[in-house]
């Protein structure tokens, strides 16, 4: 029997009357996750009209550890990065360091001059895999701060590939799920390092009530793209550390934890978020729930830990 899954709205409230002390963060970032999540069926629905899909798993690749998006075209994705732009944009320019960029920024992603194709497919590409280097340059080209643009494109382009990531798992076991040949601890999509991981809760066989596992396996999940997948957990995703003695666990003292941690390498001083879902009765929002644990954050910062996956609310 599948858990109830919260909203982004669900999980932040919970989170917020457990620590009201984080409710104007969250608030403030709430209007632009609740977004991203509610566009995501809109833009599957987008890139199945223009035949664009995640490109097939190839084994012998994905044992090497090659993303699916790693070399891919992304011909034919600017509509889907518009109707993305035109919905989130108008909600990151309410924030003061954005507002001066608001003209750029809508030309870039918005304005039909005949090259908008390609920088749609410049744009995507880069946040995809990550090029700092080729964002930097486009920035340029703006007159934009590349700190500006990273922030926006990020927004923007994050549901567009959640979008692809959706239609592969609407059909049925995903490439990276097939035969357990995944085994890295970036993303088998994109090749993001994970903001979140989760221990799964305790699964019942709907055709024999009798039969259950005891849940616990270890998933690790994309804040770019959203997927998910297994990975070892005496394992660091970052340095690809394991063993006895690799991972340590810090959690809130007390009764008041609701299964959140962070998994910390003590080889190379990295940690991950992480929540287990066996402690709690419903399946959280992971990206809310991810900014929700700042609280955590702090704490490793104070401990000189870094986060494996470096975003807005966890670099301090």
């Amino acid at each position: 029997m599948a858990a109830t899954r919260q909203t982004v709205a669900q999980t932040l409230e919970e989170v917020i009357a457990w620590r009201p002390v984080l409710a104007p963060v969250l608030r403030s970032f709430e209007p632009l996750l609740a977004a991203q999540e509610e566009l995501v069926g809109e833009l599957a629905n987008c890139l199945k009209q223009h035949g664009i899909a995640l490109p097939q798993g190839q084994t012998e690749r994905m044992e090497q550890g090659v993303s699916l998006l790693s070399g891919a075209s992304f011909a034919g994705i600017a509509p889907a990065v518009r109707i993305s732009a035109e919905k989130l944009l108008p909600l990151l320019c309410r924030m003061d360091a954005v507002v001066p960029h608001k003209a750029a920024l809508a030309d870039f992603f918005t304005k039909p001059d005949g090259a908008e194709a390609q920088r749609a497919e410049e744009i995507v590409a880069a946040v995809a895999s990550g090029d700092r280097k080729a964002l930097a340059g486009l920035a340029e080209k703006l007159k934009l701060d590349p700190l500006v643009l990273n922030f926006a494109a990020g927004f923007v382009v994050a549901p567009v590939l959640r979008a692809m990531t959706s239609l592969a798992a609407s059909e049925g076991e995903t490439p990276w799920e097939a035969g357990d040949v995944w085994r890295q601890g970036y993303c088998p999509v994109c090749g993001s390092l994970p903001t979140i991981g989760w221990l799964d809760k305790a699964s019942i066989d709907e055709k024999n009530a009798f039969l259950a596992g005891g849940g616990g396996k270890k998933h690790l999940h994309c804040g770019l793209c959203g997927a998910d997948w297994k990975f070892r957990r005496g394992a660091c995703p970052a340095c690809g550390e394991e063993g006895s003695g690799v991972m340590e666990l810090l959690r809130e003292s007390g009764n008041a934890a609701h299964g959140e941690r962070l998994d910390w390498c003590t080889k190379c001083k990295s940690y991950c978020p992480s929540v287990d879902l066996r402690e709690r009765e419903f399946v959280p929002n992971l990206d809310a729930l991810a900014l929700g644990m700042m609280h955590l954050d702090m704490v490793a910062a104070r401990r000189k830990l870094k986060p494996v996956k470096p975003s807005f609310w966890n670099m301090f």
